[in-house]
């Protein structure tokens, strides 16, 4: 039992149409990820506010001012990120201790395979 040419091509545009969809899918993935890293950099949030009070029209010395309260701002947004990260990685790290010391010696062994790993801290 063969297939007509008719069924072929529509079983073949189907299956187009559905790789399109998964390519697309993990190119939106990947590109949604990248930019979402863009906008955790410090660089990023200075851009952005400085783009919005651009929308004011200042003149150069408006400009440099806006720039510095910028700068401090994000500094301290910074800084405050940092501690918030530092503080929840000493609560599971507290978590983590009291875990393991209700485990059995083989637990412990497995324990380690799945540990919770700090991230790397952001730099500015």
């Amino acid at each position: 039992m063969s297939l007509s040419s008719r069924k072929k091509a529509g079983c073949l545009i189907t299956l187009l149409i559905f790789m399109g969809i998964g390519v697309g899918f993990m190119l939106g993935l990947i590109v949604s990820k990248n930019i979402q890293k863009k906008k955790e950099a410090p660089a990023f949030w200075k851009q952005a506010a400085m783009k919005q009070l651009d929308k004011l029209q200042p003149d150069e010395a408006q400009r440099k001012k806006f720039e510095a309260y910028t700068d401090q701002a994000v500094a301290e947004l910074s800084a405050l990120r940092q501690e918030g990260i530092k503080n929840v990685w000493q609560i599971v790290e507290r978590a983590v201790k009291s875990v393991e010391q209700e485990l059995t010696p083989e637990q412990q062994q497995k324990f380690e395979d799945i540990r919770p790993k700090p991230p790397k801290m952001p730099t500015e």
